[in-house]
């Protein structure tokens, strides 16, 4: 199995901007330093994914400790499937035509295999969509069937004056008709992505709008050096106050 050329974060990166996705592959050393509010974005991310694991409970849990690990867990995980020994997997990985994926959750109902990617998030977004439609190409394309695919995110008008109750915290949504219509276009996508990290040098792409949309890249940096300090694009600072609950989880009783 070859090393992987994409993953999910590094295919959003591509469609974002050629540019931000050839500077990640070979010029890593030119990236911004991540903020405290991206750190503590990030970790709210795990928190929140490893909560959602409680609506399925009882399942196996396939993510990799470092980057050495993707190769042995898209086997183990292509194993487990073959011999239907897990009905719930947490990150399991999948590689396609050198794509590699690791989806949230997996779960195995009425025999039938349904994938939920879970998003920090109080609303669903375009990108997002892009995202589940990327992993979707790569799960089905490895042989996989899947009967649907959902996307998991955090009910905004959740009441937490009681104790936690997973099933009304998160709101899953089926994305499946939409992640469809969108695999023509993940599957140009990909030769265009694959086609940049060929090049000899950075594509000539100049800095606009999309250096901070939907994501503020950590190339800013680099892209706008030439540009005064004073016309660089502000990173949006985003109201994480309702995510408060999540210091308190170890306290809080959960329902079944």
């Amino acid at each position: 199995m070859e090393k992987h050329l994409l993953s999910k974060s590094t295919f959003i990166r591509g469609n974002q901007c050629l540019k931000s996705l050839y500077l990640n592959k070979k010029r890593p050393f030119l990236r911004d330093r991540l903020s405290p509010e991206q750190l503590a974005k990030f970790k709210r991310g795990h928190r929140v994914g490893e909560l959602a694991q409680q609506l399925f409970p009882g399942g196996t849990d396939l993510k990799p400790k470092s980057p050495s690990q993707y190769r042995k867990k898209v086997l183990e995980t292509a194993q487990i499937i073959l011999t239907d020994s897990y009905h719930t997997l947490y990150e399991p990985a999948f590689q396609y035509d050198r794509l590699l994926i690791l989806l949230d959750i997996l779960h195995k109902e009425n025999g039938n295999w349904t994938a939920y990617e879970v998003k920090s998030s109080l609303h669903l977004s375009q990108t997002y969509l892009l995202d589940a439609a990327f992993q979707y190409y790569v799960i089905t394309n490895q042989g996989i069937l899947l009967k649907d695919f959902f996307l998991v995110y955090v009910n905004k008008d959740y009441d937490f004056s009681q104790s936690l109750d997973i099933n009304k915290l998160f709101i899953k949504e089926s994305v499946l008709d939409r992640v469809l219509e969108l695999q023509n276009f993940i599957r140009e996508q990909v030769i265009r992505e694959k086609e940049t990290l060929l090049l000899e040098k950075s594509p000539p792409i100049a800095v606009g709008p999309h250096c901070t949309i939907p994501y503020p890249c950590d190339f800013i940096g680099h892209c706008w050096k030439k540009i005064p300090k004073e016309d660089w694009p502000v990173r949006p600072k985003a109201n994480e106050g309702f995510y408060d609950f999540l210091n308190q989880i170890p306290e809080i009783e959960t329902k079944s």
